[in-house]
């Protein structure tokens, strides 16, 4: 047996290649370049080839060298077996099968018909398990064995629909084609065969690769059986306790570093000890201590108190140059990360390798790179879907689709590959003005999809009906329910259509993002029939997925070439000076194994397929390759999106068991707080834009509150009743608002809210009032419910939130007749809405005005006011304190005969009426001396205002806020985050 092992470390591609020519450098050229080296990826191609270059010491023929994930789609290996399908045709067939089942099951017992894609996708990932297991359709059966959960019964007879069509559907492909893991296996069936009949005489090498995978074990243990054959493991403990070596399986601990190879080794029937050295190198003794015992499995870690002596021994060895860093966001991580690499490169001019399961995060650190000049070698890519001509041909499926959201239109028209040419500035002009006068207007019945523009002027309406006729193809390829393929034909013509030409191409096609995309848009108008002529259920859910399984790797103008950034699973040949662990939280690194939605875990095991928990123990075993390097950084965000993290298991377990090792030594935990106060230098390293709470108290003065005082022309002298409350809460609002002539602006996309819910309140109310003004009918509740439905059937687009609403007025309706009742006997009803004005005694040119929504005449010859509330009424004290002043203002109004239309009355009896919706249904706060208390509240206003006639008052913010939660319009102008109210 040829099985050999590095250990963690170790310089695997350097330490491979001295040893590679140690063995084989000595063969004629012509032999050397017959050697076959088989490794695990392209990276791990590029790195060992580099390598074996800069270690052959002159010039030499270099032998081939291939990767295995790739022999399956070699034409020339058996070349007699079928080709592999298409993942898309693939994707598209399965889709429809799901659509199939699903509308077969109900999308009430299942899931809804949109899922299919998403469903779909998850199933080709099973049908690759079970290929690469070599688990044939037909034993799927076996999953049915034993007491299962309902839900697993109705997807498991998807199975007997799986059984029966899929082997068709797949001999309707080209010669039968086979999924891409059944070819691969195949092939490499083929290989084992053949090298088991008549091994190649030829040396055959697999380097760095664990054996995890199913068919690249078979290879790898009939390799390690040939004379010429050789298996060089990665990471591979050979010191590894027994004790350790005992429970580390698939089947007890698959979260451990050396699970992994327990497979391997289980089908060439060794022992680790069996595993022989490919090179002398064992950097690092003490680090590797504290790992292995660290990492070992529950069961065994009693072995942390007996090693305990030899462990404090080596502790401050294993630990010195390892730093901890826990950044408080991913932000932050990603700038200290960048910080970390410029001082490793330019000042000690050291080679960096970045390590992140995030692919989230490595961009974040790219980006941060970016600042200092520095632009690594980045193997992750990103996905295609992120990129913008991706995102730009997504938003158009999702307008085209309709109904989309403000936010979506906005995103589309503003996009910077929308309008490319000449006319892009009158494009972005007509944008804003579009944006202002229709995406941001409020209304309940806004944000249904692309809204007309009626006010539009002639150029306007030129644009607007452009993007219109651009996407109305498209939009009724999707609602007239066309097949795949015309659906694709009108996305790709409204997409060139819309973006404009730059070079006599499409927009949306150049660049290299562009490339692919149109890549992937042909190969779906070739793959479209595998869809069948059936109409997309959701279109733009389906085009989603399909760009999610494309990469999009553009290489680096200039890349450093000491700085790179890779996956763990990459990196397990490469190294560097410096490594950085990033991202290293629970469910990043390691990832957790996903829900399978098709399959629970004992159905799994009674397949044959391998526990999810796989992952794990990879995981692990690049974590401790990389742990081991010279110099290491373990970093983290504490948090992630404002919620706390939870640190990764690996560093929970280190942390503990230094932790204990301090306290072994009847000593304080410290070890640990150094590893985090490395951290914590870098941390302080981090310039302003990171840290601007910090930064700017410490390096900008601190804003003041601002004290505006225009000049007293400027001041307004007519002042609505509710601006008169605003003064009093707020006088910089009313700077903002009427003399700056600032008008908030509505959010994209910012749904119906309390608001628009009033103002229906208001018109079912006002509509209510009107029709009884000659008294109640026999059943009001009745009439309140069918003027109701009247008005939010007019006012209300969404059938969701006229339920919701209906239902509000329902249950204040009761109680609202039965006040009414009560009310109607006192007096009854002689204006609603109705608009008045009054000159304020003492102050010229002083003017307050007021709406009424209600005003009754009592038989007792005086007057009511009603004010209707759609939430909670305003108290007595807030009354009494001045907050609230309508009533009182409309009274006085009212007694001067200043409501259009009414004769001069005195108010007797005020009540502001709130419709809660809760308890008994509303509440009420009555005022029952409305006339004797005008001159008190006139007086209050009649102050307030001679105030501000004045240049030394200034038009403060927030003086009168009720509570410091309380928000205004305009806080963020007059920098309220910033003196933070400790000025009031």
């Amino acid at each position: 047996m040829t099985l050999f092992g590095l250990p963690p470390g170790v310089r695997f591609a350097e330490t491979f290649a001295i040893g590679f020519w140690e063995r084989f450098g000595g063969l004629p050229p012509h032999e050397i370049a017959d050697i076959l080296v088989l490794v695990n990826n392209q990276r791990a191609l590029r790195v060992i080839t580099d390598a074996l270059a800069g270690a052959a010491g002159q010039a030499r023929l270099m032998p081939r060298l291939r990767v295995v994930a790739e022999l399956g789609s070699d034409p020339l290996l058996a070349s007699d077996l079928p080709p592999s399908i298409d993942p898309m045709r693939r994707e598209l067939r399965l889709t429809r099968l799901v659509e199939a089942f699903l509308r077969r099951e109900g999308s009430d017992r299942m899931a809804p018909l949109s899922a299919a894609p998403d469903l779909a996708r998850s199933l080709a990932n099973l049908l690759d398990e079970c290929d690469e297991a070599g688990i044939g359709l037909e034993t799927l059966d076996r999953a049915t064995e034993g007491e299962h959960a309902e839900h697993w019964g109705r997807t498991l007879s998807f199975f007997e629909v799986i059984r029966t069509f899929w082997p068709q559907i797949a001999m309707e492909e080209e010669a039968g084609a086979l999924g891409p893991k059944a070819r691969q296996r195949a092939v490499i069936e083929r290989l084992v065969e053949q090298w088991g009949n008549q091994p190649p005489e030829h040396p055959v090498v697999i380097a760095g690769s664990t054996g995890s995978v199913e068919t690249t074990a078979m290879l790898m243990a009939m390799v390690a059986k040939m004379p010429n054959g050789f298996v060089v493991l990665p990471g591979f403990d050979r010191e590894l306790p027994q004790d350790v070596w005992g429970p580390v399986s698939e089947s007890v601990a698959p979260e451990h570093p050396q699970a992994p190879f327990s497979t391997l080794l289980g089908k060439l029937g060794l022992q680790p000890s069996d595993v022989r050295q490919w090179g002398s190198d064992r950097p690092l003794p003490a680090r590797q201590t504290l790992l292995r015992q660290a990492l070992r499995p529950a069961p065994v870690t009693d072995a942390w108190y007996s090693e305990a002596d030899q462990l404090n021994q080596r502790l401050k060895a294993a630990v010195a140059d390892v730093t901890l860093l826990e950044a408080p966001s991913p932000r932050h991580e990603a700038g200290v990360i960048a910080i970390a690499v410029r001082q490793a490169i330019e000042v000690s001019q050291k080679r960096v390798l970045i390590l992140s399961q995030d692919a989230a995060l490595a961009r974040r650190v790219i980006a941060e790179l970016d600042r200092y000049g520095i632009e690594p070698d980045d193997s992750l890519g990103r996905p295609l879907s992120q990129s913008p001509p991706a995102v730009f041909l997504r938003l158009i499926a999702d307008v085209a689709a309709g109904p989309a959201g403000p936010v979506e239109i906005a995103a589309l028209l503003a996009h910077p590959l929308i309008n490319q040419g000449e006319h892009r500035q009158a494009h972005l002009s007509h944008v804003k003005a579009y944006e202002a006068a229709v995406l941001r207007r409020r209304g309940v019945a806004s944000g249904v999809g692309l809204a007309p523009w009626p006010e539009a002027d002639p150029d306007e309406a030129v644009w607007f009906q452009s993007i219109v006729d651009a996407l109305q193809p498209l939009t009724s390829a999707l609602r007239g329910g066309l097949s795949l393929d015309r659906v694709a034909a009108a996305h790709i013509a409204a997409a060139e259509r819309l973006s404009g030409d730059v070079g006599g191409e499409p927009a949306v096609w150049t660049a290299d993002a562009g490339a692919l995309a149109a890549r992937l848009m042909q190969r779906l108008l070739v793959a479209a029939d595998a869809f069948g002529a059936d109409p997309v259920v959701d279109y733009a859910r389906l085009f989603l997925g399909l760009m999610r399984n494309e990469e999009l790797r553009q290489p680096g103008q200039s890349p450093h070439p000491r700085v790179t950034i890779m996956s763990p699973r990459e990196s397990r040949v490469a190294s560097a000076d410096l490594v950085i662990l990033a991202g290293l939280n629970e469910g990043t690194w390691p990832q957790l194994p996903s829900a399978d939605p098709w399959l629970s875990r004992p159905m799994r095991a009674k397949l044959g397929l391998v526990p999810q928990e796989r992952v794990v123990g990879l995981a692990a075993h690049d974590f401790l390759q990389a742990a081991m390097a010279p110099e290491v950084i373990l970093s983290r965000a504490t948090k992630q999106d404002g919620a706390p993290t939870i640190p990764s298991r690996w560093l929970t377990r280190l942390e503990i068991l230094i932790d204990g090792l301090d306290r072994y030594r009847a000593e304080e935990p410290k070890t640990i707080a150094g590893l985090r106060g490395r951290g914590d230098a870098l941390l302080k390293h981090l310039i302003w834009p990171h840290r601007p709470d910090q930064a700017l108290s410490e390096m900008l003065p601190r804003a003041v509150r601002p004290e505006p005082r225009p000049p007293v022309a400027s001041r307004p002298r007519r002042l609505s009743v509710t601006t008169v409350e605003r003064l009093v809460r707020d006088p910089y609002a009313v700077y903002a608002r009427r003399i700056l002539r600032l008008e908030p602006m509505d959010p994209l996309g910012d749904g119906p809210d309390y608001r628009d819910r009033g103002q229906v309140i208001h018109a079912v109310l006002e509509a209510f009032s009107e029709q009884t003004l000659t008294g109640l009918p026999v059943d009001p509740h009745a009439l309140l419910e069918k003027i109701a439905d009247e008005v939010l059937s007019q006012e209300v687009a969404s059938p969701a939130l006229r339920r919701t609403w209906r239902a509000r007025i329902a249950r204040f309706g009761r109680w609202f007749i039965a006040e009414e009742v009560r009310r109607r006997a006192e007096g009854r009803p002689i204006a609603t809405e109705v608009s008045g004005r009054m000159d304020l005694p003492g102050l010229p040119d002083h003017q307050i005005t007021a709406i009424a929504d209600r005003i009754d005449h009592l038989h007792s010859g005086l007057a009511a006011v009603y004010d209707y509330k759609a939430g909670e009424p305003p108290s007595e004290k807030q009354i009494d304190r001045g907050f609230n002043q309508q009533l009182h203002l409309q009274a006085a109004i009212l007694a001067v005969g200043g409501f259009e239309g009414l004769p001069a009355l005195p108010a007797d009896i005020g009540a502001y009426i709130g419709l809660t919706g809760s308890g008994e249904g509303g509440r009420q706060t009555v005022i029952t001396n409305l006339s004797g208390e005008l001159d008190k509240h006139l007086g209050q206003v009649t102050q307030l205002l001679s105030a501000y006639i004045s240049t030394e008052t200034p038009y403060l913010p927030r003086t009168g806020m009720e509570k410091r939660s309380d928000g205004g319009a305009y806080d963020h102008l007059s920098r309220f985050g910033e003196w933070g109210g400790s000025d009031v």
